[in-house]
């Protein structure tokens, strides 16, 4: 009787580990999501003001353009000199915006590709955990200690020990 409570104990502490461990995680995983879409977040609306400064500029562009034309038949000066000598400005500015869209759509790219190798990674970490598991059983069954396990696999001895007590309570 002792032995069975003694045992629901021990499996009810491990989970309670277990279940501790994937809380643990999975708030970890949430904050650097919550940081990454703040990120993008910015961005956007970084872009967004770039667009509407782009669409007003467009517009002066325009209405310079309406202004050329009806000075351009009041005075029968060439068209082509004071089409530059009106819009040289706005050449200008736009295509410093250019640049600037340019660069903040190569600055998003990359972070694009930061968070998605981010998130590749925690994919590639819960998919990729039984193999470990299985690494430390084998370590194990070769009669290696939990501490050199770590060291060799590169985690932490708590891990190592833990899925040695699950691998007892399973076998």
């Amino acid at each position: 009787m002792n032995e069975t409570v003694l045992m629901i104990g021990g499996l009810a502490a491990v989970l309670l580990i277990v279940v501790l461990y994937m809380a643990v995680k999975d708030r970890e995983t949430s904050r650097k999501m919550a940081m990454m879409e703040a990120g993008i977040d910015g961005l956007n609306q970084e872009i967004f003001k770039i667009a509407k400064e782009m669409e007003r500029l467009r517009k002066e562009v325009h209405e310079e353009m309406m202004r050329f034309e009806l000075e351009r038949r009041q005075e029968h000066e060439p068209s082509e000199q004071l089409l530059n000598k009106k819009l040289q400005p706005f050449v200008l500015q736009i295509q410093h915006l250019q640049e600037r869209v340019d660069a903040m759509s190569d600055e998003l790219q990359e972070r694009v590709e930061k968070l998605d190798g981010k998130v590749r990674q925690v994919a590639f970490a819960t998919e990729h955990a039984a193999p470990d598991e299985q690494k430390i059983l084998q370590l194990h069954a070769q009669g290696l200690d939990s501490e050199t396990i770590a060291k060799q696999l590169r985690l932490g001895k708590g891990e190592v020990e833990l899925v040695l007590k699950f691998s007892k309570i399973h076998a």
